[in-house]
Order: structure tokens, then C-alpha cells, then sequence
């Protein structure tokens, strides 16, 4: 589980440095046409790990074990041929209008600081009551961890693509 926990530190070091990388201009600049901008990409991310406040919700001991849909998650996020996308009712659906860099990335800092903080005294294989996961159900704390590894992953992904536009690099 720890080794989990080491993913999900060094994925979130990897985002910031990231989203560091964009100039303020080429942070809030759409790339190409139906993208979002690198602060949307963020503040999508943001968004999504607002959903860890589950882990303190109503749990149960899982009665399967406790990292079974991470492969499921794996195959879902890590095919990056594969397009996903989130629909604007959703509500992890990234704002419009400008996204401020520091900010975005000092909040995404302090809101995993806490999943890291709450991860390391809890019980990751407790399974989480107040919010199923689209398609795969109820999930425990261990694999909502391990969905925000290879979510922010394909993300930073996103994030490479969409600086190499930027910059005049084709790909």
C-alpha cells in the first residue's frame, strides 16, 4: 500500500512540475480546436480530488480484495489512444475564463497533501459508501488512490501534448 501512496507523491510532483513549465500566456491558451487549456487540464485534476472526501465518509470492510478494479482503472486511463471525456454537467468539468497558475497549483499541493496526511493513518482497503465509480461501482480507499495515479498520468500526458503544440513541436 505504501508503495501506492510513493506513486501517488511522485505523479503529483511530476503535475506540478508540469503545469510549472507553461508560461502564464501558454497556460490559459486553447492548443487546438474542443481542447482544454493546460489550466483547464489542472483545474479538472483539482476537481477530481475534491472527490477524496469519500475516504471519510461511510466505509465497510471490502468483502473482495481491496485493489481489484486497479487493474480495470489501469486499462481505462492508461490507454492513451483512447479519447475520454468529461461533459460540462459534470462536476469535475474544468471552469472557463482564466485559471490563475500559483493558485491552481498551490491548491492541488494542499488538497493531496491532505489524501496523503489522511492515507497514511487510515485504513486504504476500507470500501467507500457515499459515491459510486462510473462503471466499476463502489471503490476502496486503496483504488481511489490508484485512480488519481493514473488519472493525473494520463493527464501529465495531456499536459506534454498540449505544451509540444505550443511550442511548435511536432509530433
Amino acid at each position: 500500500m505504501e508503495t501506492t501512496l510513493n506513486k501517488f507523491q511522485h505523479t503529483i510532483e511530476e503535475l506540478t512540475e508540469m503545469l510549472e513549465t507553461f508560461n502564464t500566456k501558454q497556460f490559459n491558451t486553447i492548443p487546438f480546436p474542443n481542447s482544454w487549456t493546460a489550466g483547464q487540464v489542472g483545474d479538472h485534476l483539482l476537481k477530481s480530488y475534491g472527490s477524496w472526501k469519500i475516504f471519510k465518509g461511510a466505509t465497510v470492510f471490502a468483502d473482495r480484495p481491496y485493489n481489484e478494479n486497479c487493474k480495470a482503472l489501469n486499462e481505462l486511463f492508461l490507454d492513451f489512444k483512447t479519447k475520454l471525456s468529461a461533459e460540462p454537467s459534470d462536476f469535475i468539468y474544468p471552469s472557463d475564463g482564466y485559471i490563475g497558475k500559483e493558485d491552481l497549483i498551490l491548491n492541488i499541493r494542499a488538497i493531496c497533501d491532505d489524501i496523503i496526511n489522511f492515507s497514511c493513518r487510515h485504513d486504504l482497503r476500507m470500501l467507500c459508501l457515499d459515491f459510486e465509480f462510473p462503471t466499476l461501482g463502489y471503490m476502496t480507499r486503496f483504488e481511489w488512490l490508484h485512480f488519481y495515479v493514473v488519472h493525473t498520468q494520463r493527464h501529465i500526458n495531456q499536459l506534454a501534448k498540449i505544451l509540444n503544440i505550443l511550442n511548435g513541436i511536432d509530433e
